[in-house]
């Protein structure tokens, strides 16, 4: 079950950086051009926060399922000396969390009775740095140590 999980947590960082990359261009684009915040706007924002949530369900379940909270719980100052068990523990977990609360102040702000101007210019600051750090903390195939296949494989 754990293996599924994990396959569908890896598939699903897809729809999350390319609904992040489309919010973070249609908020720049609005905010440029000083456009209206539309209805397709809003529903992009929306499927961002969405996958992000379903991805925080899907990864509180394999880091609670799986060996690294034991490790975070039981291990102490060794265990920030390990690379690899470092990055599982506490990088792609903070970072991940700290993104997908950025998504949700940025879909928050969207709601809000403001001017579409300041609308899209928090939505664009939040979703960037979110984006920025989807990026800097997946662990991507090729990367020392954590890296992961980018297309997963029911046969690992």
């Amino acid at each position: 079950m754990q293996t599924t999980i994990l396959i569908i947590h890896s598939i699903i960082r897809y729809f999350i950086l390319l609904f992040a990359v489309v919010v973070v261009i249609q908020s720049l684009v609005g905010m440029l051009g000083k456009k209206p915040l539309t209805g397709t706007n809003k529903r992009m924002a929306l499927f961002l926060l969405i996958s992000c949530d379903i991805q925080l369900l899907l990864g509180l379940f394999l880091y609670f399922a799986g060996p690294w909270f034991h490790v975070l719980t039981t291990g102490g100052s060794e265990m920030m000396k390990d690379p690899a068990t470092r990055f599982w523990t506490v990088e792609h977990a903070f970072g991940m969390i700290v993104a997908i609360i950025l998504v949700h102040i940025g879909y928050s702000v969207i709601k809000k009775n403001i001017d579409d101007a300041r609308k899209y210019k928090r939505l664009f600051w939040c979703s960037f740095i979110a984006l920025v750090l989807f990026f800097a903390t997946i662990p991507w195939e090729g990367r020392p140590v954590i890296g992961r296949p980018n297309i997963p494989s029911m046969t690992h």
